[in-house]
């Protein structure tokens, strides 16, 4: 149906309905999507003529003040029955309460799936009676009962009036005036605020002072008063009042001035003294900072300090700041007052104390500050005053500094000039504190002292209970408690936890609840009464104590179903059918809720089903049980439920029989033998004996013959079979068997039988058919046609069923013979089934009939519910519904439309909630979902969720009804803007913004932070891990301090907001690393190596390294005094061990070790002693020494070895005329017994002492010293008879031999040189030239030249000679030009007198190099001897210290570039030196020698004669 067509029909119904009541259109406006407003003059009838129109009213229509001027309405359409056809739109009406005379306000909606609508524009704070009804094409339906909701409040609009405000003294004043009218309150007067307004710099006025008055309310409405205090004195202020309800504060009143009152001024300020001299002084001074009035003058006094007779008083105007003073006395101590004056009279002095003559100066700081009697909240400091500064002290100033504040704060000030003791108040419980204390005289402040020593004042009880605890009802059982935890300052000692009072309202019984986390913040307090009020408060524990219990929080736990039985249950039998049961009340704690009705349920002794009987009422206690089997025990029991389901039956069971009554028929009748003339018949108790049977009765006659001709006969009721003879053949035969009671004769059973001796098994019945109208979801009909009974008549009928080509199945029911038709029930819906019949006679069963064709039975509605429902509030206005959905098994075959049905309505647990029926719902299609969202509900209310399951059969089971709280949720927005920075070593401020107000989801309780450390410097055991911290801070905090932080650690550091539903997501992650500290104190000190007088110590990083370690302070010092050799010795390091020498024998050392960060930190001490260790082997005994030409040999015989076998020995030598022993070798193979010490290794001709110590892995033993002492050879000894013992290439015939072969040499070489020279004169100018092209070329073109001039000669040059100091073998190879030549040529032989070779002959004799072997070492390899001996620029080799022959040799000109390029010649048969040796060096062409001290280089006239 379109739109277009539903308004046009609205027109002709609704208008015609309404144009009786002259109904005028308003707020029509075009695009309106809703309906115009009318507004009735009458109220609106129904008429006969509508009774088409609908005939019930919407359903579950509420509403709720969605503020001051609004309110929010939801409904259901009417039930089906009552909507007479299609819903068109509604109509909804309106008008204050009360008002039945004023007309409706109507508002038409015009979609007829819209379930809400928004009443705006209302008055505030008053009561409406709203109406709904519906319509369709014939018109409007029939409205519901008025529903009474009352607006929200608002704010006053009028204020009140004053009537008088005066100052009553000087920081207070008086007000009154007169409440506005209660009509514009628009709310609960919850009081007046009194504002004192002040003017400031720019004139604006802002708020000084404000106070809130309770409103009188006994006469609300009558003039009220009240006194402002704490106003500043002399001060002027405009005063107003406002009154203020819940939501917010009204207008304020007109401002009215007013002037506090005059009174006396404070003390002057800044009181001085200048010119001091001894006979005067100018005192001079400021006003005071509050005057309080209007000044008037000063007034100075002064005495001879304690000479109170020599007062002298000296009144100043208020203009004068200081007065000269001449009439003094020298060197004599006075006593100053100023005193500043009002009207009102003299303020308080300001005092000093000085000495004439003496001008004052700053004070000395107090010393040797002291503590004594540490509380809680106050500590005893004692000190000794420094220095006054020649003035009194006129204050102290006690600044303390705690773990949490790294700066100094005052934290306590006292006036008592003579003070050495103060009580320092104000302190807060369980803190580490220092404190400094400052003197103040008339100059300034002091220096602060030093600071006392760390103490931590004592614990106290929390400072106040947990704040802003809310209760919520998680179950019937269950209440969940949320509250703000303390501040760690605020919990003044060692957190212990919360504890948790909860008092059932009715019964006064109290309980109690330990949370032992101090963090924590919300608890569950399980087990308590279902359906009970609850009184909770809080308290916060600690080592010490409770603090005050909090305020009071009222919750009841939701419904549940009785836990206990109607009392009383009690059943009596009226008749053989009939069980009347009367009960009592179920108490009212095991009621659980409200008591809808009673369940009476019921059970025979047998295995009989057990039935039960619904009593829909709480307020009938009594029922009867009727059609009860007659002569029955029958076992009773009533429960009670409510809305949630059934409770705990009755107890004890109560068992009650029916009254006698006459027998059922006796059952299973037949006749086992039976021939032409006799009948044997047996039967069986009635099923029903209905009481004691006495007899029996068989009548038998001829089937369908003259009754009268029966014959019976009776029987003891032990008897049940007879044969029966002289019967008919072939005859059918009636007969008939009753039984007796104490009450007569029951009802008969009857049985057919034929006689005749040719019976049988009877024929099997025909397949059983089935028709479609004959099948249902849990049930077929199905019929059958009979075979022949075999001469014997049937008994029953048995029958089989199988389901989904299953096995067979019988089914318990005999059915009656007579019967050709039979309804199975309890099938499965939507499932095949075939069935299958056989008869039974006397003879026994036929043969199963065919089956039937399958059948499948037709879908249901699901049979089960739904399973673990929960709600979760998302919003302020909307819940979350999850459920396990229904397994597709129990969907009875219509899966397809298959939804879930969430019905939803309001439970208002101030009263007893309400039954459930036709209530607000919403649907979802498909078996597999799982959630719903529930959007626009009433806030601040209690909603009772049911899901139901269904598809187009029809309905599943519903499941209890769970109740959730709307109106919390949990906060979906993070805290934004989440910054961190590193304040200290150990304190992290964090600063953030709140979540966004919309997602906030309610008033905020607070923010949890989270800090996990990620990257520590400290050293931690393998598998170690950080466990997250959390605190909990206040809503109102937007900035925050983590303290007691390790230091120079990275943390990560998120931070969630909660409310009372739960706590919100956490913000993005933050990583903040602390600052550096100082390190702690290294660990594992210890000392290895320990000789007599050296050690090896040793120690590991601080564990807790706080930032880089850049280094280790070593500090050790003997641990008992001793006047020689105690002193105190500190070494920086930067590896973790130390070798320490010269340490003291057989002394005590006291070791410490400081790590560096920013600065050392604590340290870690050990001691040790020099010399013998535990374990150490014993003292070598008979220690013996032998002196040799060469060396001394030591022999001894070692001791026990100790705890460990000997590794080694030290062997340490001491001159005679010093105290210090030296150590000459320490051997490591092992145990000796014997040593020998080369005279090498010790001074010549010098005094030495020698002892052996032994070690081992534990340490030295004493150590062995000789008796004797050694005397080593001399020098010259050391060097001539030393020689007598070395090989012949060091003897003195060897060097002989060798000189002269040398000369020899020398001789042959010098000849030929002369013989060169011949040809000389004739290259010379050859030689010019080319030294001309060389020089022109560059350096290294000449260098290239030269050597591959020479590598084509494949020769080698040894240029030059030096003897180094030590003979060290090194080669220094130089690159650049030579130097001029500075010494003069040698004489040259005669040309005639020497052969001549050809010049390429003799630079190969020259150039050639035997050694092969020669290697250019590196420039980093030379000696400090050879850098002093080769200061030529020729290239240096060192040679045999012992050689008697220098070659030397002079060459061409240009060929001089490259010798300086050839590389030394190592000589290996060098010999070290101790002495100075002689040097020579070839400069140019001539032979430069040197001769030092016992030189062993050739003598100049030695060398001279070539």
């Amino acid at each position: 149906m379109s739109r277009n067509f539903v308004t046009s029909l609205f027109k002709v119904t609704y208008n015609t309905f309404f144009q009786n009541y002259h109904l005028p259109r308003i707020n029509s406006s075009p695009g309106n999507t809703q309906r115009p407003v009318y507004v009735a003059n009458h109220p609106p009838r129904l008429y006969n003529s509508h009774i088409l129109a609908p005939s019930g009213p919407p359903v579950g229509f509420v509403g709720s003040a969605r503020s001051s001027s609004e309110i929010i309405t939801q409904w259901q359409p009417p039930l089906e029955e009552h909507r007479n056809g299609q819903i068109l739109g509604y109509i909804i009406r309106y008008r204050l309460f009360g008002y039945n005379d004023s007309p409706w306000t109507v508002q038409n909606i015009t979609n007829e799936a819209q379930r809400n609508y928004l009443i705006q524009d209302l008055i505030t704070w008053k009561d409406y009676m709203v109406q709904i009804a519906a319509y369709n094409n014939k018109g409007v339906g029939v409205f519901t009962e008025g529903a009474k909701i009352k607006t929200k409040e608002g704010v006053p609009e009028a204020p009140p009036i004053i009537q008088k405000v005066k100052a009553v003294n000087s920081t207070a004043i008086q007000i009154r005036w007169i409440p506005p009218d209660p009509q514009k309150i628009n709310g609960i007067n919850q009081g007046y605020k009194i504002q004192a307004w002040q003017s400031n710099k720019n004139g604006e006025f802002v708020e000084a002072k404000v106070k809130t008055v309770h409103p009188n309310l006994l006469n609300p409405n009558a003039e009220q008063s009240a006194v402002m205090g704490g106003l500043e004195k002399f001060a002027d202020y405009n005063v107003s009042v406002l009154c203020f309800t819940d939501p917010g504060d009204g207008e304020i009143s007109d401002f009215v001035h007013v002037k506090t009152k005059e009174d006396v001024p404070d003390e002057v300020s800044s009181l001085q003294f200048d010119d001091i001299s001894d006979r005067a002084v100018k005192v001079l001074w400021q006003p005071p900072k509050h005057i309080n009035g209007i000044l008037i003058g000063y007034q100075i006094q002064y005495q001879i300090k304690d000479k109170p007779a020599t007062v002298k008083v000296k009144n100043l105007t208020a203009e004068t700041l200081s007065l000269k003073v001449t009439d003094l006395q020298a060197t004599t101590h006075y006593k100053f007052e100023v005193t500043a004056w009002t009207a009102v009279g003299a303020g308080p002095p300001k005092v000093a104390i000085i000495q004439s003559g003496v001008e004052p100066v700053l004070p000395h700081p107090p010393s040797k500050l002291a503590l004594s009697n540490i509380e809680a909240f106050s500590v005893v400091l004692q000190f000794t005053p420094g220095f006054d500064g020649n003035s009194s002290i006129t204050k102290w100033t006690v600044e303390a500094q705690t773990a949490r504040n790294a700066s100094w704060f005052v934290v306590f000030e006292i006036t008592d000039p003579d003070a050495t003791t103060i009580t320092v108040t104000g302190l807060v419980p369980f803190t580490l504190y220092k404190l400094r204390l400052i003197a103040n005289n008339v100059v300034g402040a002091s220096e602060p002292s030093e600071a006392s020593k760390e103490f931590q004042t004592i614990q106290a009880p929390p400072a106040h209970p947990p704040k802003n605890v809310t209760v919520r009802a998680m179950s019937a059982t269950e209440l969940r408690v949320r509250w703000i935890p303390l501040q760690q300052v605020e919990w003044f000692g060692n957190p212990r936890g919360y504890t948790i009072s909860y008092v059932e309202a009715r019964t006064g019984e109290s309980h109690t609840a330990t949370i032992d986390d101090h963090t924590a913040n919300s608890h569950i307090i399980v087990g308590v009464e279902e359906f009970a009020q609850y009184e909770v408060s809080m308290q916060a524990c600690n080592d010490v104590g409770c603090s005050l219990a909090g305020p009071i929080a009222l919750e009841r736990t939701r419904e549940s179903v009785p836990s206990l039985g109607p009392l009383n249950v009690q059943a009596n039998a009226t008749s053989s059918t009939t069980i009347v049961v009367t009960w009592g009340d179920v108490p009212k704690e095991h009621q659980n809720g409200l008591i809808e009705g009673y369940k009476v349920y019921y059970a025979a002794e047998s295995k009989s089903p057990v039935q039960y009987k619904l009593i829909a009422s709480n307020s009938t206690f009594t029922t009867t049980l009727t059609e009860l089997r007659k002569f029955v025990l029958y076992r009773v029991q009533v429960l009670a439920y409510t809305r949630l389901g059934d409770g705990e039956p009755s107890a004890p069971v109560v068992s009650v029989r029916t009254f006698e009554d006459v027998p059922g028929p006796p059952s299973n009748v037949s006749f086992p033998d039976v021939s032409v003339t006799s009948a044997r018949v047996i039967w069986d108790v009635p099923e029903e004996p209905n009481g004691e049977i006495l007899a029996y009765r068989v009548t038998y006659h001829i089937n369908n013959a003259n009754v009268n001709n029966k014959s019976y006969k009776e029987f003891p009721p032990s008897d049940r079979t007879f044969r029966f003879t002289q019967l008919e053949s072939e005859k059918y035969y009636m007969f008939s068997v009753t039984a007796q009671t104490r009450l007569g004769w029951g009802k008969t059973a009857h049985a057919l039988v034929f006689t005749t001796n040719n019976r049988d098994t009877p024929q099997s019945p025909s397949m059983p058919q089935i028709s479609r109208s004959q099948v249902q979801s849990k049930q077929i009909t199905f019929s059958w046609t009979p075979g022949r009974d075999g001469f014997a008549p049937l008994r029953y009928y048995t029958v089989q069923k199988m389901e989904n080509n299953g096995p067979w199945q019988s089914l318990p029911e005999r059915v009656d013979p007579q019967l050709t038709s039979y309804t199975v029930s309890n099938l499965k819906p939507f499932t095949s089934y075939r069935f299958r019949i056989r008869a039974t006679n006397d003879i026994g069963p036929s043969p199963f009939s065919p089956e039937s064709n399958e059948v499948r039975t037709y879908p249901a509605a699901p049979s089960k519910g739904v399973t673990n429902l929960k709600v979760v509030p998302i919003t302020t206005t909307s819940v979350e519904v999850y459920w396990d959905p229904v397994e597709e098994q129990y969907w009875s075959g219509d899966v397809k439309t298959g939804g879930y049905r969430v019905t939803y309505q309001l439970s208002d647990y101030s009263e007893y909630p309400t039954a459930l029926q036709a209530i607000p719902k919403e649907e979802i299609f498909g078996v597999k979902a799982k959630k719903m969202v529930l959007s626009e509900l009433l806030q601040d209310k209690n909603y009772e969720i049911v899901v139901v399951p269904f598809n187009s059969q029809g309905e599943g089971p519903a499941t209890p009804p769970v109740t959730v709280y709307v109106g919390e949720a949990v906060p979906t927005g993070k805290p934004r803007e989440l910054e961190g920075k590193a304040v200290s070593s150990t304190e992290v401020r964090l600063e953030w913004k709140p979540p966004q107000h919309h997602e906030q989801n309610g008033e905020l309780l607070g923010y949890k932070i989270f800090y996990l450390v990620t990257d520590s410097p400290q050293d931690f055991d393998a598998g170690h891990k950080f466990e997250e911290e959390i605190e909990v801070i206040a809503a109102t905090m937007t900035s925050h301090s983590l303290v007691f932080l390790d230091k120079y650690t990275e943390y990560r550091i998120q931070i969630l907001a909660f409310n009372p539903a739960g706590d919100g997501p956490r913000s993005q992650p933050i990583t903040v690393k602390t600052l550096p500290g100082l390190p702690g104190p290294p660990v594992n000190l210890r000392f290895s190596d320990i000789t007599m007088n050296s050690l090896l110590v040793s120690w590991d990083p601080p564990k807790k390294r706080n930032g880089d370690i850049v280094g280790y302070l070593v500090t050790y010092e003997t641990t008992e005094e001793n006047e020689r050799f105690s002193k105190q010795v500190k070494q920086k390091v930067t590896a973790t061990e130390l070798q320490l020498q010269s340490l003291e024998e057989e002394i005590t050392y006291t070791f410490t070790v400081r790590a560096q960060t920013i600065d050392y930190g604590p340290s870690i001490s050990s001691n040790v002693t020099t010399g013998p260790q535990e374990g150490s082997p014993s003292t070598p005994k008979e220690l013996s020494l032998t002196k040799t030409l060469s060396s001394v040999e030591l022999n001894w015989i070692n001791g026990l070895t100790g705890k460990g076998p000997i590794l080694g020995y030290y062997i340490e030598s001491r001159k005679k005329d010093d105290i210090r022993w030296q150590t000459v070798t320490k051997s490591t193979n092992g145990p000796l017994q014997e040593f020998t010490v080369s005279y090498q290794s010790l001074l010549p001709s010098t005094h030495y002492f020698f002892r052996v110590i032994p070690y081992n892995k534990f340490g030295i033993s004493c150590p062995a010293t000789t008796d004797e002492s050694v005397l080593t050879p001399s020098k010259l000894y050391l060097e001539y008879g030393y020689l007598q013992h070395e090989p012949f290439y060091r003897q003195t015939w060897f060097m002989v031999a060798l000189a002269a072969t040398s000369i020899i040499i020398i001789i042959m070489i010098i000849a030929i040189l002369c013989v060169k020279s011949k040809s000389y004169k004739y290259k010379q100018e050859g030689a010019q030239n080319s030294m001309g092209e060389l020089m022109a070329m560059s350096r290294e073109d000449q260098q290239d030249m030269s050597i591959d001039y020479y590598r084509s000669r494949n020769g080698n040059s040894n240029v030059s000679s030096t003897l180094s100091k030590r003979s060290t073998l090194s080669r220094k190879a130089v690159h650049q030009q030579p130097p001029p030549i500075m010494g003069k040529s040698p004489p040259r032989p005669s040309p005639a007198s020497v052969p001549y070779n050809s010049d390429e002959e003799s630079l190969k004799g020259y150039d050639e190099n035997p050694d092969d072997s020669s290697v250019t070492e590196k420039p980093s390899e030379m000696s400090s001897s050879e850098s002093q001996g080769s200061e030529s620029e020729n290239d240096s080799v060192l040679s045999n210290s012992h050689s008697f022959v220098n070659h030397y040799a002079n060459v061409n000109e240009p060929l001089r570039p490259s010798w300086k390029r050839q590389k030394p010649v190592r000589n290996f048969s060098s010999h070290t030196d101790s002495e100075p040796e002689g040097s020579a060096s070839l400069n140019g062409g001539q032979i430069i020698i040197n001769n030092m001290a016992r030189s062993r280089a050739p003598l100049p006239g030695f060398s001279s004669f070539v």
